[in-house]
């Protein structure tokens, strides 16, 4: 299955009051059980007075915008609203993880959007 999965660090208020968001778009190849192979990765960093979920969603679009595929993500992302909804906010298709393949690339994308917002933000 192609996939792009994306998670996002920073929903936390930085010394400013404000939201410092990475965004990570991880473009892969899946099978049920493995991540078969990396495609391409793209790294979004926004700055929010809110995490509102037009905010986060126009983050994800943009982060999205050049991968084909099914957008996955982790429930939380999109505050456990229904998939439908949730496709309907972003005008595409969309799913929450499933399978272990699945899993494995939220947690690539976990790990790279960690690095980057720690590198971005001196934090960690």
């Amino acid at each position: 299955m192609k996939a792009v999965v994306v998670d996002i660090s920073g929903r936390h208020k930085m010394g400013d009051g404000r939201y410092w968001l990475v965004c990570v778009a991880v473009s892969a190849v899946l099978s049920p059980f493995e991540v078969q192979k990396i495609e391409d990765i793209k790294i979004v960093r926004h700055a929010s007075d809110d995490l509102s979920v037009e905010t986060i969603a126009d983050l994800i679009k943009r982060a999205c915008a050049k991968f084909g595929g099914t957008i996955v993500a982790e429930p939380g992302e999109f505050y456990n609203y229904p998939e439908w909804r949730v496709e309907a906010i972003l005008g595409r298709k969309f799913k929450y993880a499933e399978s272990v393949g699945e899993r494995k690339a939220i947690e690539v994308a976990h790990h790279v959007s960690l690095a980057a917002h720690r590198m971005l933000h001196g934090t960690g």
